[in-house]
C-alpha cells in the first residue's frame, strides 16, 4: 500500500505518473521519481537491518551479541551502507534515482523503517519462545495423561547408544 499511498503520505510526486515521456497528464516528462528512490532506499535499509537480525536464528533476544567478533560481517555491512549512500545521493543517472538524492528527512524515515525490523524481530522472538514453551507443556500433558507419569529417559544417552550400536554392527560385517 505504501507504493500507492506513499506520495500522499510523504508529500512528493507519485512515480507512476512520470514513467513515460508523455506521462499520464499533459506536460509531464520522464524523470526519476523521489517516490521510487525513497522506496528503494527504504528496502535496502530494511535488508541491512535484517542481516543483523538473521545472525541469531534460535530466538535469542540480543541480536548484537558478538557482532564485532565477525570482522567480515561488519565490513560487508559498512561497505553496503556506504555504497547505498553514494548510489542514492550521487547515482542519479546510473541508478535512476532522483537527481540530487534524498533529503535528510527522507533519509531518516528510510533508516527508521529499516531499523523497525529490529523490534519486529523481538516480537517474533517472544511469540516463538512463548509458543515453543506452550507446545512443550501441551506435549508433556499429553504424555502424562496417557501413562499417568512423566517419562524421564535421557534422550542424549539413547542417541549415543543407538549410534554405537549402529557403528558396532557395521564393523562386525
Amino acid at each position: 500500500w505504501l507504493l500507492f499511498a506513499g506520495p500522499e503520505i510523504f508529500g512528493f510526486a507519485p512515480g507512476h505518473l512520470v514513467e513515460s515521456n508523455d506521462g499520464l497528464y499533459e506536460g509531464s516528462k520522464k524523470e526519476n521519481s523521489e517516490h521510487y528512490t525513497f522506496i528503494f532506499n527504504t528496502f535496502v535499509w530494511m535488508q541491512l537491518f535484517n542481516e543483523i537480525n538473521s545472525r541469531s536464528l534460535e530466538g535469542e533476544f540480543n541480536v548484537f551479541k558478538g557482532i564485532f567478533k565477525n570482522p567480515l560481517f561488519c565490513s560487508i555491512l559498512i561497505v553496503t551502507a556506504c555504497l547505498q549512500v553514494i548510489m542514492v545521493q550521487y547515482g542519479d543517472k546510473a541508478m535512476h534515482v532522483v537527481e540530487g538524492g534524498l533529503s535528510a528527512e527522507y533519509w531518516g524515515i528510510s533508516i527508521g523503517f529499516g531499523a523497525g525490523s529490529l523490534p519486529i524481530q523481538q516480537v517474533i522472538n517472544v511469540v516463538y519462545t512463548w509458543g515453543d514453551k506452550l507446545l512443550c507443556l501441551h506435549s508433556m500433558r499429553k504424555r502424562m495423561t496417557k501413562s499417568r507419569r512423566l517419562s524421564t529417559r535421557n534422550i542424549d544417552a539413547d542417541l549415543r547408544d543407538n549410534a554405537s550400536n549402529i557403528s558396532g554392527s557395521s564393523s562386525q560385517k
